[in-house]
């Protein structure tokens, strides 16, 4: 269904605003990207570019998670379960969720890769672990005990909001990890934060060594989403200019073949400078409720405004910006490994029908 019209005009804009943006450039929350000049007209006429590998990460697994996931598993290779966390005492807590979700995916013959995540992206239980020699050894040798016990086939860590003295110790622990998930003949994957220059222009960002870790691990899948995010004034989540520049970056810290970009499915509800996170089935029920005007802004994004004074903004991925991202970003990066989805739920269903464009799959 064409719910928001997109001109073709749009896609050059968007050439334009791309081409006009340096390397090494980084605007702030809240800025305005640069307008600029267009180069094409020719890649809305190209043939789709490749999609590559698709990954995504899974926070539920209900039946209708799980029946998407089988639905689009020949579009599909991994599956990053969100059911492990680092717990405040270094061990990891978490359990499979559901061994019927689980089975499923492996029957659909798609990669089981979960997440480990430091609960509350709270810092200090990592730096514990990261900085003590014994203690880094024991959380990794729990790690590969948690792959081998259950099969597995690797495991994604998202370890964030660290800080800029934590880049050492972090490097090494991905480096011994890496080491150890290998001699087991599992993967590594990570997910970092976007950045377009080292150290990096936050703390975060700075705790994490691109040249290393991508050296390091199998799968590097940058967060290239949140450019406007739950504490920042309401805009664009991922404006392609950005993602561009971030890529580009990418290219000279590790190699593109392991490279996925981030890929959001998801939206903010905005008052001023808090944003609520929702997803798009929650956006259309605002706009349908509130009979609200969607808007494209010149990323592709849909947003609108509702309630008094239109003091709400909501931004959201849909089919149609989705279309737009990849077409635009892939064809610039070819090599790319693929894309990582953040996250599985309450998207728009035509956005498997987008991937489907880009992929190889019938």
């Amino acid at each position: 269904m064409n719910r928001f019209a997109l001109p073709l005009a749009l896609l050059a804009l968007v050439t334009v605003l791309l081409a006009a943006c340096s390397p090494g450039e980084t605007a702030p929350s809240g800025s305005r990207l640069k307008t600029l000049s267009t180069s094409s007209a020719t890649e809305e006429a190209s043939p789709s570019p490749s999609l590559g590998q698709v990954t995504i990460w899974a926070p539920y697994l209900a039946f209708l998670e799980q029946q998407t996931l089988v639905d689009n598993a020949a579009i599909l290779q991994e599956v990053n379960l969100f059911w492990y966390e680092l717990a405040a005492d270094g061990r990891i807590q978490g359990a499979v969720q559901s061994p019927q979700g689980l089975r499923a995916i492996r029957e659909a013959g798609l990669r089981v890769v979960p997440s480990i995540v430091n609960e509350g992206f709270d810092r200090a239980r990592v730096a514990a672990i990261i900085h003590d020699p014994e203690r880094r050894a024991a959380h990794i040798q729990e790690i590969l005990a948690l792959v081998q016990a259950e099969g597995y086939d690797g495991i994604d860590i998202d370890y964030e909001s660290l800080l800029p003295e934590d880049r050492e110790a972090f490097s090494l622990f991905i480096e011994e990890l890496a080491a150890g998930l290998h001699q087991e003949g599992k993967l590594l994957s990570i997910a970092v934060h976007a950045k377009t220059a080292e150290p990096g222009e936050w703390e975060g960002a700075q705790a994490q060594d691109w040249a290393r870790l991508g050296a390091a691990v199998d799968e590097f899948k940058i967060m290239t989403y949140d450019y406007h995010h739950g504490a920042s004034p309401a805009g664009p989540i991922a404006p392609l200019a950005w993602v561009d520049r971030v890529l580009r970056f990418a290219a000279t810290q590790v190699p593109p073949q392991k490279t996925f970009m981030g890929v959001h499915f998801y939206g903010y509800d905005w008052i001023g400078s808090h944003g609520e996170s929702i997803n798009w089935r929650q956006a259309m029920k605002i706009a349908e409720r509130n009979q609200v005007q969607w808007q494209r802004d010149v990323s592709g994004e849909a947003w609108f405004r509702y309630g008094p004074d239109g003091r709400h903004t909501v931004y959201v991925a849909d089919a149609q910006g989705l279309r737009l991202r990849l077409r635009t970003l892939l064809a610039r990066h070819p090599d790319l490994a693929g894309i990582a989805i953040w996250s599985l739920g309450g998207e728009d269903p035509e956005n498997w029908s987008v991937l489907r464009t880009f992929s190889q799959a019938p």
